[in-house]
């Protein structure tokens, strides 16, 4: 199903109808401020396993929690003060903050890694989403199942995943702009993509494209 919103003011009727989608378990496409991402509810394990499921042909995936804010962190994350210090001064945008797990974001997302990633965007979409609904805790990912695939235009999503996933918001044409990857699970803040972000001052560089966030998975 295809759900068409206005680019620039999501219409609030719609919007509850995406919560929904949300709430039943089911795996969205929506736009972001990095392009189209898929996600689901990080709290419904049903969610969880099936967008594990779509995403099982990638052999590296990114996969973040998207908050509304610091203050829905806590229960997933480890923010220690100098952490929150430097996301704080580029959120909300196009960051993935790499941050130490609590035990409990481990358990909800079914991984054993000891770092979890996090989102706060900045999008007409997301905006309007976190408005209504404060608490909401997404599980996030690119819109793709295989490396080659690159879609900006909801229409091409929908003609190749519109019987893989439950739900397309559609919001008009989008260019893929990947987000700045940074670990602050470290003693330094270290970048491991370059992306839509600027970088902030400072930040050792290295040649990872991204971490694996599951192993068997923007």
């Amino acid at each position: 199903m295809r759900l068409e919103l206005h680019p620039k003011n999501p219409e609030v009727r719609l919007m509850k109808k995406v919560l929904d989608a949300f709430a039943a378990g089911e795996v969205v496409i929506y736009p972001t401020d990095s392009g189209y991402s898929m996600g689901c509810d990080a709290l419904s394990k049903k969610g969880v396993h099936k967008l594990y499921h779509l995403k099982r042909a990638m052999k590296k995936y990114l996969m973040a929690i998207m908050v509304r804010d610091f203050g829905a962190l806590s229960e997933f994350a480890k923010v220690e003060t100098s952490s929150f210090r430097y996301m704080k001064s580029v959120v909300p945008g196009p960051y993935t903050f790499i941050l130490p797990a609590t035990v409990r974001s481990r358990k909800l997302l079914d991984v054993n890694r000891p770092e979890v990633g996090v989102r706060m965007p900045n999008s007409p979409f997301t905006n309007t989403l976190f408005q209504l609904s404060p608490e909401a805790v997404i599980l996030t990912t690119a819109a793709k199942i295989k490396e080659e695939d690159h879609f900006i235009d909801p229409a091409d999503i929908e003609e190749t995943y519109g019987n893989l996933v439950d739900l397309i918001v559609d919001m008009g044409p989008l260019p893929i702009t990947p987000t700045t990857v940074i670990s602050l699970a470290g003693d330094a803040p270290e970048i491991l993509r370059e992306g839509a972000g600027a970088i902030p001052g400072g930040g050792t560089r290295t040649i990872t494209p991204g971490p694996q966030f599951r192993s068997p998975g923007r």
